[in-house]
């Protein structure tokens, strides 16, 4: 990474997890501000420039964007969803509607903070099948600003300083190999990641990745056996389907009693029997498909489990590593601060966060400013790390 000029505007540094349920940012001005993690659900729909043009948005809600983008224009979060029949796209590729919603984001983010025009130094994280993509999607991204994005408060007057593109995870892994210190290098760990859309397994042998694969067995999967299975019209694209499983999940039938479309009370009760038995024959399903493949992948001396999804199957997974004698480190130990949790989100912001202090910390190195605080606390450290060490996972994909 070579030295960035000083220009004097402000220095505004985002981390971007997009997920397919949940678009999730950390934004901080630098140096020393605080961060704040910015959230938008995760609809885009391609839309006509007359659909969106003067249609205001309160950006105090957080959860709605449109773009321009040359010709293109996209609605995103609740506007696509509620006014465009937008989708989450989670059969599409993360990259192919990445531009659009980082575009969005930085539009919430620069009303957030109240900014008018500022230097932007993006991370975003990519899964493995995809990271390639980043040094186009950077590109792009830079040359959109420059010939003006637009937004409904007008073109986004901003500068791109550098964008970097590492693997969902690397925080996690970097956050737990600084904790291991030097007995990083004597051990195997795999990292187990399950999201809306997919899982991805990552093995880590002497601090070096040595294997990445990824599947399908995601949330949405469990959901689209569910549908199957009770087979009473419900739908798949349904929003309502996820936060009614996991709430049944943990004891709570009531949004799971509310999709039932009958309308007499006993009707409704003989849905609920079938969701639930639906519930736990799918939970099934799905933790022997995903423990099927992960047997198939590598052994490992300890494994790292993050994710929602991963929340979800909680007790199955720990019986099936407890049964194999293999330690969980759930979220690789990473805690996020809860001051800052303002969504209430949990682990699902832990990637993101850790990323988001590599990410920090890769800027001090570069603009030689001596951190005289931690921005989070740190896990103890068995030896402390060289610089070299601390970012070996940390993967820049494109130089300014």
């Amino acid at each position: 990474m070579t030295p960035l000029n000083e220009s004097g505007l402000t220095k505004l540094v985002l981390t971007f997890d997009l997920g397919a349920s949940l678009n999730k940012i950390v934004a901080q001005i630098y140096p020393d501000a605080v961060p704040q993690f910015i959230t938008m659900s995760s609809e885009v729909a391609d839309v006509e420039r007359e659909s969106v043009a003067g249609l205001a948005i309160n950006p105090l809600t957080f959860d709605a964007a449109w773009v321009g983008i040359g010709l293109d224009y996209y609605a995103l979060g609740s506007l696509a969803k509620n006014k465009f029949a937008g989708t989450s796209a989670v059969r599409d590729l993360k990259y192919q509607y990445a531009l659009p919603k980082v575009a969005g984001l930085l539009w919430l983010t620069c009303q957030h903070l109240d900014l008018k025009e500022a230097d932007v130094f993006i991370h975003l994280l990519l899964p493995s099948g995809e990271s390639k993509d980043g040094n186009t999607l950077g590109k792009r991204l830079s040359a959109a600003l420059k010939q003006g994005i637009i937004t409904p408060t007008g073109r986004l007057k901003l500068k791109q300083r550098n964008f970097y593109v590492s693997l969902e995870g690397a925080g996690i892994i970097s956050y737990r190999s600084r904790t291991l210190g030097s007995a990083c290098n004597h051990q195997t760990i795999g990292m187990l990641m399950l999201g809306y859309r997919n899982a991805s397994f990552t093995v880590i042998k002497a601090g070096n990745q040595i294997k990445a694969e990824s599947t399908d067995l995601g949330m949405n999967w469990l959901i689209e056996r569910f549908v199957e299975q009770t087979s009473v019209g419900l739908s798949k694209d349904d929003l309502r389907l996820p936060k009614a499983l996991v709430e049944a999940n943990s004891g709570n039938l009531e949004p799971l009693r509310s999709l039932s479309r009958k309308t007499k009370s006993a009707d409704i009760e003989s849905d609920l029997t079938l969701f639930r038995q639906s519930l736990n024959l799918v939970r099934r399903e799905y933790c022997r498909a995903l423990l099927r493949w992960i047997r198939n992948i590598a052994a490992v001396d300890e494994v790292l489990i993050c994710g929602g999804t991963g929340e979800f199957v909680r007790s199955e997974l720990t019986q099936f590593f407890e049964d194999e004698a293999i330690p969980i480190i759930w979220n690789g130990g990473v805690n996020v601060p809860t001051v800052l949790d303002t969504h209430k989100l949990g682990s699902r912001l832990a990637d993101v966060w850790a990323s988001h202090i590599n990410h920090i910390s890769m800027l001090d190195t570069n603009f030689g400013y001596d951190r005289q605080q931690p921005l989070a606390p740190q896990p103890a450290k068995a030896s402390e790390p060289t610089k070299q060490d601390r970012w070996k996972n940390f993967l820049p994909m494109l130089e300014p």
